[in-house]
């Protein structure tokens, strides 16, 4: 059965039309989720079983579908799935399913190891850590396990290097026929039908965060409450308004738009590499023309690329002093925390110094700005 665009839509939007109840989790660590039988059943074939008689109750006209086993964080965010130790423990027809899904977004090549890891798992015969000492008996054994899981790992999103250290080793459980076109897809680039469709990436419009760095943020302006931010969904959108080098480095540009919206995600990458940065949520009512604006929500914050865990907030104390504001400057934050003021290439004009927030965010007082990018942050 095909369902055309339109009447999935309908049926998504219509509260009405919802047929299905799935529970996961148990006791207080529970949720409940509406849903539609012919659109699981279409898009999935665990749930052609799942939702039979033989799994599922019904209940007043409904499906119920339980799942205790199955936390309900992990419906938010399917990196605790694959972190958790008890990922060995998920059904063949599950872990497909997740496969399956085109808005995984996690690193293909972490989705990889993970389930290598679980296939291992699931055989009757411990095989040494040591890929290298394996014998072929070895390999037809994982093979076995990973045959249903292989079609659904995108190959594709995995680059050369990590192929070489992670997909090589194991190479043997793929036929002759594969090994020799996944390799002429390494050396050529050339695209081929033996992949699955891609992934769909994290939509933001940005050259400097990913999305783990949008989550962070997204967790900040939260104070960590409300949603929570995952690699497939945020609570905010980021919409870019201004990026350097398509604008240009002066203060005018910003001076141009910082009235017409009430918050803001300010992101700069200086000549030093640092990732800095801030955030601003002004009513439009109070905006000044010059001097100093109140905000209590309004922080500052180091990125740490390499690592996200060691990243830095700094929270405004002096909020009658939160952000300035001086014409044909770019955007200030405290008593000369950050500004940005007209020549952004100029370190004069870039300041950065502890006064009105929390902590000094950047090594140096005074910086030079090679990229920056200014969001629009609205709740999704």
């Amino acid at each position: 059965m095909k369902i055309e665009f339109s009447t999935r839509d309908v049926l998504i939007r219509n509260v009405g039309n919802y047929d299905v109840k799935i529970y996961v989790g148990q006791g207080e660590c529970s949720k409940m989720f509406w849903a539609h039988t012919v659109i699981l059943r279409t898009r999935c074939e665990y749930f052609k079983i799942a939702l039979s008689n033989t799994w599922a109750t019904q209940e007043d006209g409904l499906t119920v579908f339980v799942k205790p086993n199955i936390h309900p964080t992990i419906c938010d965010d399917p990196w605790l799935l694959f972190a958790s130790d008890q990922f060995y423990r998920v059904e063949e027809e599950i872990l497909i399913a997740i496969l399956q899904r085109e808005d995984l977004n996690l690193p293909e090549v972490y989705i990889w190891n993970n389930v290598i890891k679980w296939a291992t798992a699931q055989l009757d015969v411990e095989l040494d850590t040591d890929v290298s000492k394996w014998n072929l008996e070895g390999f037809i054994l994982l093979k076995g396990k990973m045959n249903r899981c292989l079609p659904y790992i995108r190959l594709n999103n995995i680059d050369m290097e990590e192929y070489y250290r992670n997909v090589r080793p194991f190479k043997n459980i793929f036929s002759k026929e594969m090994q020799e076109r996944i390799e002429e897809y390494y050396f050529t680039g050339r695209k081929l039908d033996i992949f699955y469709n891609p992934r769909l990436p994290f939509i933001i419009d940005s050259c400097l965060i990913k999305y783990e760095h949008a989550a962070l943020i997204s967790h900040w302006i939260n104070r960590g409450e409300g949603k929570v931010a995952t690699r497939e969904k945020n609570p905010f959108n980021f919409r870019l308004l201004i990026r350097g080098s398509d604008h240009g480095f002066c203060g005018e540009v910003y001076d141009r738009i910082r009235f017409e919206y009430p918050a803001l995600l300010v992101l700069i990458l200086t000549e030093t590499d640092e990732m800095i940065g801030g955030y601003q949520r002004i009513n439009s009512n109070y905006w000044r023309m010059f001097g100093y604006d109140y905000d209590r929500e309004s922080f500052l914050f180091r990125i740490n690329r390499g690592n996200v865990k060691r990243s830095v907030i700094s929270r405004v104390v002096h909020p009658t002093h939160a952000v300035y504001n001086q014409s044909g400057w770019g955007p200030c934050f405290g008593e000369g925390d950050l500004w940005l003021k007209r020549h952004f290439r100029d370190p004069t004009e870039c300041v950065c110094k502890k006064a009105s927030y929390e902590a000094r965010i950047a090594h140096d007082e005074s910086f030079i700005v090679r990229e920056y990018e200014i969001f629009e942050v609205t709740p999704a």
